[in-house]
């Protein structure tokens, strides 16, 4: 693989990261590359993602929550992320405290590398957003119930009373929807999960959908004043009559990983697959 030579950081807001990019940046220093930023991910401006455009690489400190406010940012830019995970679970941030020397190794050229896809979601005629894990429609009341229809290019798949719906990708699947009982999808495939939230239906399981699809959810309830809509955990989009849609917006972003990296171990380690009940307590 190419070696790195600029390095742009982007920094936890929530977390402390002086020590931590202190030894990044001697790492950085003494495998031969150059430090071109470091921004706090509260502070990206067009300033300094201009800084940021004349890197080879983006390192993130902090959790999955940074590195997606990152993503969210700087993927026009079409430059690789990679994480240091400061975080709890961390399957976007995957480079590990404990094993932080294998930076030099990734900066020398050891890495591999993956493409994921960006999905964007909207009210027509509204406000477009982008998300890499997951969109979430919800009642706004734990007792109140939504009639949701959902459709995809313009054929009903079906009707249902629910709290709410979540419609993840793949990435997101060990996200919000694993927290639901939604599936674990392999990032290698491009593929849409449909999990409603505590369904008064039959259809209460997820739907897997090819990611080319163009998804409609249409809320056909009356009141629609306290229904919200979150995209990665955050509530910025607003519900209009005419429905939400989400699809591919054809555009990826490249995630870097260690050589050593294996989806499926981390899945394992992080989420306690195959373990037994007795042992559980010992990796927690």
């Amino acid at each position: 693989m190419k070696k790195i030579n600029k390095i742009s950081v982007i920094l936890s807001g929530s977390r402390k990261t002086d020590e931590i990019l202190s030894s990044v940046e001697k790492t950085i220093e003494n495998s031969g590359a150059s430090l071109v930023s470091s921004t706090n991910i509260n502070s990206i401006s067009g300033t300094s993602i201009k800084k940021i455009s004349e890197s080879d690489l983006i390192l993130v400190l902090g959790g999955d929550g940074t590195m997606i406010g990152s993503i969210r940012s700087l993927n026009d830019l079409n430059i690789p992320f990679l994480g240091i995970n400061l975080g709890n679970v961390g399957f976007l941030t995957d480079l590990q405290l404990s094993k932080i020397s294998n930076l030099s190794d990734i900066i020398k050229g050891k890495y591999l590398q993956e493409k994921r896809p960006i999905y964007e979601t909207f009210s027509v005629e509204g406000k477009k957003e982008i998300f890499v894990n997951e969109v979430v429609i919800h009642s706004g009341s734990v007792t109140k119930m939504l009639e949701l229809e959902l459709s995809i290019q313009n054929q009903v798949i079906y009707n249902l009373r629910a709290d709410g719906l979540i419609v993840s990708s793949s990435t997101g699947s060990t996200a919000y929807s694993y927290s639901g009982g939604g599936p674990i999808i392999s990032p290698k495939l491009d593929a849409l999960s449909l999990l409603p939230m505590f369904s008064h239906s039959s259809s209460s399981h997820s739907l897997l959908l090819s990611g080319k699809e163009e998804v409609k959810i249409k809320i056909k309830n009356k009141d629609l004043s306290s229904i919200q809509v979150f995209v990665d955990g955050k509530k910025n989009l607003k519900y209009k009559r005419n429905g939400l849609k989400v699809l591919n917006t054809k555009k990826t972003f490249k995630l870097y990983h260690p050589k050593d990296y294996n989806y499926f171990e981390a899945c394992r380690t992080k989420l306690g697959w195959a373990v037994s009940i007795e042992n559980l307590k010992k990796i927690q």
